[in-house]
């Protein structure tokens, strides 16, 4: 969860970042927030929206440390230092394919940070004509990343810029997972997928220091490498952990049309690009069936393609009927959507905000108990929304 008790809220507005990636530099916020919307109704809660940073270039993940300072990072290779004095660039963080849909993607705080200081944070990067996604962790130290550690890249690294995943999850036996897009694995045809013998269009599950759990499903098989955990996903933009269960929960892209839904589950084949609620680009005719044997379908698919990106159970106390309600950003369609869960099933869902702030690339529940989502632009923003009065 992206829930810490008791900390600070951000009092923070609109300020421009810039510069070299590998530099510190600090700019200052004014103390008046924006209220850009002043109240909007929902089906269950009656909120505002309250712009509370600006300037973010592209800007990807966000987490909070456990003293209220916030981490955000922009596609371009820039990690901020959000506090109630402005936002500093750190230094020292890794070189990255800054290319199309690549660059600085998830940062998340470990959930252990008081005792170990790991910050884990993933990103394309590029080796000659080739490229993948890459898991890293670091401390840190006043303003700069300090015993950058990679722990696991992509196999193999492939040519396409694009579909990179890619999210960061801790799970409550004390390992992690993490989206790893399929890299244009139909189109380009490199590598067969869905496969487990790759980790192109997987989830990955590692422990904390990056080696691999011996519970791992194909630990010990020819069938699959020892580090994947499930396979057959497109572009997974969005994981979280169900608060109560512990299931993970994952979106990702579909192609023209069947963004998907699932629950994800050890040694699960979820079937690109066998099969495919969407259809090719080109002619929109279709990519396989919708189901096949030894496929596990979607709890929930979306027909044209809102574009998910981000997600978070809500946990906080601001909002007792959204409590344990799954919130998801979407790029195309910019809006939030609200999904209730009833097992493992969708029981009710609910769009908001529909063209109203933007590409929403991010959503978290705040230190704070708030709802904060993060726009996806060459000027974006960090938004908080409060019960309206």
């Amino acid at each position: 969860m992206r829930t810490f008790v008791g900390l600070l809220s951000l009092l923070l507005c609109a300020c421009t970042v810039s510069g070299d990636p590998g530099s510190s530099e600090t700019n200052s916020a004014t103390p008046d927030e924006e209220v850009v919307l002043e109240r909007v109704e929902s089906e269950e809660e009656t909120f505002r929206v309250v712009k509370t940073l600006g300037g973010l270039e592209h800007a990807w993940g966000m987490d909070w440390l456990p003293d209220g300072r916030m981490l955000v990072t922009e596609r371009p290779g820039r990690m901020l230092l959000v506090d109630e004095e402005g936002t500093t660039e750190l230094s020292n963080v890794p070189a990255v394919w800054a290319k199309n849909q690549g660059g600085l993607l998830d940062v998340r705080v470990a959930p252990d940070y008081e005792e170990t200081g790991w910050i884990y944070f993933t990103y394309s990067k590029q080796e000659g004509d080739t490229g993948g996604t890459v898991l890293s962790r670091a401390k840190l130290d006043g303003t700069s990343l300090t015993d950058v550690e990679e722990l696991y890249r992509q196999t193999p690294f492939l040519e396409p810029d694009y579909h990179f995943g890619s999210r960061v999850a801790f799970l409550d036996d004390g390992t992690l997972v993490v989206s790893m897009g399929e890299r244009g694995q139909r189109r380009e045809r490199t590598v067969d997928i869905p496969t487990p013998t790759t980790s192109v269009g997987t989830t990955v599950r590692l422990n904390m220091d990056g080696s691999v759990p011996e519970d791992n499903p194909f630990v010990g098989s020819d069938e699959g490498l020892d580090e994947v955990y499930a396979y057959g996903h497109r572009n997974q933009q969005g994981m979280a952990i169900h608060p109560e269960t512990g299931a993970i929960w994952q979106h990702e892209h579909g192609p023209h049309g069947g963004d998907e839904l699932n629950l994800v589950e050890a040694g699960n084949n979820y079937g690109w690009p066998a099969v495919s609620y969407g259809d090719t680009y080109t002619d929109q005719s279709p990519i396989g069936g919708t189901t096949a044997p030894g496929v596990t379908d979607p709890v929930e698919y979306w027909d044209p393609s809102p574009a998910l990106s981000g997600m978070a159970f809500y946990t906080g106390d601001k909002f007792s009927n959204w409590q344990g309600h799954l919130f998801m950003g979407a790029l195309a369609h910019q809006k939030a959507m609200r999904v209730e869960l009833d097992g493992q099933g969708v029981s009710d869902q609910e769009e908001l905000l529909r063209a109203e702030l933007g590409r929403i690339r991010d959503v978290a529940t705040g230190p704070d108990g708030y709802l904060y989502l993060l726009t996806d632009a060459p000027e974006g923003g960090l938004f908080r929304l409060e019960p309206a009065e």
